[in-house]
């Protein structure tokens, strides 16, 4: 039995959130996971609430060169592996993942990587000549070499939440339609200005629950203030952990791209106005929400082209009739179960 797995990330919740399920599962299941990132701040956040043992493996700041500062951290990795006698490495993407899984393959130990997005990102680029495996969260046209599609490892919470509770829960009314905005773990700047614009301007009653990032939240209640007259109620948080009750009290949600919040909303059964974050070179965000798109589950809408009136325009649409329980339930035909149990079932075929 493969016993002690590293587990690596860094970055946003995006990377890190699917290597902490893992974790979670690998030690209900008997084995003893260790958790490596980079000590951010968002990641800190992150570990209060799912806690789990995690060390940190900075990179070197200074004048030195990215070959040798990635050099020096390959050399603590390989430390780190030797003293906590890893028998395997599985890694999520993020700065961490190169001098780990170098680090690894230098002990002959076995290295996974779990890519979210359709477009795998550049750290798991640059270790897929070294991975016996490559888990992908979600379908793409270009399967690595040793690619399979398992899906991506979610709260356990995430679509198994009754919405009548999730919504009494929340102090929401049964009969009005909730829209749910979140721009990921970051937050999204244009999200907190336009859509608060767009939805005050349909001019109806509604629901809104909009996860604005840190430090804006007072700014994005009062730009929802001016719906107000209009029945337009606005829950506004900087950050939330209860996602599964915010997806499930929702009829369409109003969101970023990530492969994790792809994945939840397949998981949740919801509908979507996917804006994909603009500044990927490779354009990840686009491509996963295209996935949902060409399901009839979601509408892409590129940042450059949004504004307030045809968010607007759009959303109403959106609400009408039984087209978010339609969209829903295509979104949740695209989803996989058991991710973790399958994923740790191949775990024991590479350390084997």
């Amino acid at each position: 039995m493969v016993k002690r797995v590293c587990l690596v990330s860094s970055g946003t919740g995006g990377h890190l959130l699917p290597a902490v399920m893992l974790a979670n599962a690998l030690r209900e299941s008997g084995r003893e996971p260790v958790l490596l990132t980079e000590g951010r701040r968002a990641e800190r956040v992150l570990l209060e609430r799912y806690p789990c043992r995690a060390e940190t493996l900075a990179f070197e700041r200074g004048r030195l060169s990215m070959p040798m500062r990635l050099f020096g951290a390959t050399v603590r990795a390989r430390r780190f592996l030797r003293r906590e006698r890893i028998d395997l490495v599985v890694a999520t993407g993020g700065r961490t993942t190169v001098p780990v899984g170098l680090a690894a393959k230098s002990l002959h130990l076995p290295v996974a990587l779990m890519e979210q997005n359709v477009v795998p990102g550049r750290a798991n680029r640059m270790m897929f000549p070294f991975a016996e495996r490559v888990y992908l969260g979600l379908p793409t046209d270009k399967l690595p070499r040793r690619g399979v599609v398992m899906g991506t490892p979610l709260r356990q919470e995430v679509g198994n939440v009754d919405r009548g509770e999730a919504r009494r829960s929340l102090g929401l009314a049964g009969d009005v339609a909730v829209v749910f905005v979140t721009g990921g773990s970051q937050g999204a700047q244009v999200l907190n200005e336009i859509v608060p614009a767009a939805l005050c301007q349909l001019r109806r009653p509604l629901q809104v629950i909009h996860l604005c990032g840190a430090d804006v939240d007072q700014a994005v209640r009062m730009r929802y203030a001016e719906g107000e007259d209009y029945g337009v109620a606005a829950l506004v948080r900087c950050h939330a952990f209860d996602m599964a009750t915010l997806y499930s009290a929702a009829d369409l949600v109003v969101c970023r791209g990530g492969g994790g919040t792809v994945a939840e909303l397949a998981a949740a059964g919801r509908s979507a106005v996917i804006v994909p974050y603009p500044h990927h070179k490779d354009r990840q965000q686009f491509f996963n929400g295209k996935l949902l798109e060409r399901a009839g589950a979601a509408v892409v809408v590129e940042q450059c082209s949004l504004t307030s009136a045809s968010l607007a325009a759009l959303v109403e649409s959106l609400l009408r009739g039984e087209r978010p329980v339609k969209m829903g339930a295509r979104a949740r035909a695209l989803a996989k179960s058991d991710t973790c149990s399958r994923i740790m079932e191949d775990l024991e075929t590479l350390g084997g």
